[in-house]
């Protein structure tokens, strides 16, 4: 999952498998900088670090209540993820879909390599 307004990317298998809402998945990745990476009391950080930090949080929580406009990019290489068109049957004009292979680092990663070549036997 990537907001490139936010300049954030959170990395497959992060926060584990959900069912949520958008917003719910936002607000756990919140969460989970809030309490565990930034501490704005904490010495371990210099102050130029928290206030890059500390604007950051602020941005997505604004993208979290709504107040900042951002695009979310969902990279599902096995198409386990879903996300509701409130459109249905007509296409959102808000969600662009792209389907394409997956490559071989990607099946690599995934601990399918080969498993294609096996059925076809």
């Amino acid at each position: 999952m990537k907001i490139p307004e936010l300049q954030f990317d959170l990395h497959e298998g992060t926060l584990g498998g959900r069912f949520t809402t958008l917003e719910g998945l936002l607000q756990q990745a919140y969460e989970q900088l809030w309490g565990r990476i930034y501490n704005p009391d904490s010495d371990s950080i210099t102050p130029e670090e928290k206030e890059r930090f500390g604007t950051f949080l602020e941005r997505m929580k604004g993208s979290i209540e709504g107040r900042m406009a951002f695009t979310l990019i969902l990279d599902d290489p096995l198409a386990a993820s879903y996300i509701q068109n409130l459109y249905a049957p007509d296409p959102d004009p808000n969600m662009t879909i792209e389907e394409y292979d997956r490559t071989p680092q990607q099946d690599e990663d995934l601990g399918i390599t080969g498993l294609q070549a096996n059925r076809a036997n």
